[in-house]
């Protein structure tokens, strides 16, 4: 089965009640939907939360239609908290339902303008819907915003990968290349690996291609941590799932060079 890569906002779910109690939080503006949430009655504030922590847990545990209806409990109560839209949208994609996720994460980021999470989710919609062009654009600009800032160092290296595929689609193989240029074998992320299995099979050189992966599974060893990239590669079409007939990650035996 092919899984998507999508951030959510688990920090903004559930909001406490209790104001910021430094006169320097005070002072700062505060958006509309959290002063919407301050502003209900305690008991609708606490079934709230209980909703919206409980609609994280069943997403988590990949429990897609309880996660929905747990959602639709929340928004009964409030329905423009852009952290409980934005987990709506992963429930849509987790239907494969690109255009109702896309929905969700364009009403959160109208919300929640510029929220970094919910633009990497619409350029993850656009990817996953052969929009390479402007799922490349969004990608670029996520980079360029992130470059320097450490909040989203983890991120980073996901992101290039998923330009980087961008550009093969796009024929320009040379700009593809240029993503990993500052990339070795002691990167700590899986990006230095699966960046050449994916010119490699862009070259239709898949026995080249897998023996970089191979190289990934030897150097990380967690399957967990190739998941995301793996799960890229299945949804670009470079490699099978299980369900499609070859062997995923976890299943496939090491690949020798």
């Amino acid at each position: 089965m092919k899984k998507i890569t999508l951030a959510l906002l688990v920090s903004t779910l559930c909001l406490s009640a209790q104001k910021p109690k430094s006169a320097e939080a005070e002072k700062q503006e505060i958006p509309q939907w959290i002063a919407d949430i301050r502003a209900l009655s305690e008991e609708d504030q606490k079934k709230y939360g209980e909703s919206a922590q409980r609609s994280k847990q069943l997403f988590d545990q990949k429990r897609v239609f309880e996660c929905l209806a747990e959602i639709r409990k929340a928004e009964e109560i409030y329905d423009q908290n852009p952290a409980i839209l934005n987990l709506r949208g992963a429930c849509y994609v987790e239907f494969r339902n690109f255009d109702k996720a896309l929905d969700a994460f364009k009403t959160a980021l109208e919300i929640q303008k510029g929220d970094f999470n919910v633009r990497f989710n619409i350029a993850e919609i656009k990817f996953v819907s052969q929009k390479y062009q402007e799922s490349l654009a969004d990608l670029e600009s996520l980079l360029k915003e992130a470059s320097g800032d450490s909040n989203y160092a983890s991120m980073i290296p996901l992101i290039k990968f998923k330009s980087l595929l961008c550009k093969l689609k796009l024929k320009d193989a040379d700009g593809a290349k240029e993503y990993i240029a500052d990339t070795d074998f002691l990167s700590d992320s899986p990006i230095y690996y699966y960046g050449n299995a994916a010119l490699e099979y862009n070259n239709d050189n898949g026995a080249e291609a897998e023996k970089w992966l191979a190289r990934a599974r030897r150097v990380f060893g967690n399957p967990k941590i190739l998941a995301p990239w793996q799960d890229t590669l299945i949804e670009f079409g470079y490699v099978k799932s299980f369900y499609g007939g070859d062997l995923e990650l976890e299943s496939g035996p090491p690949t020798g060079e």
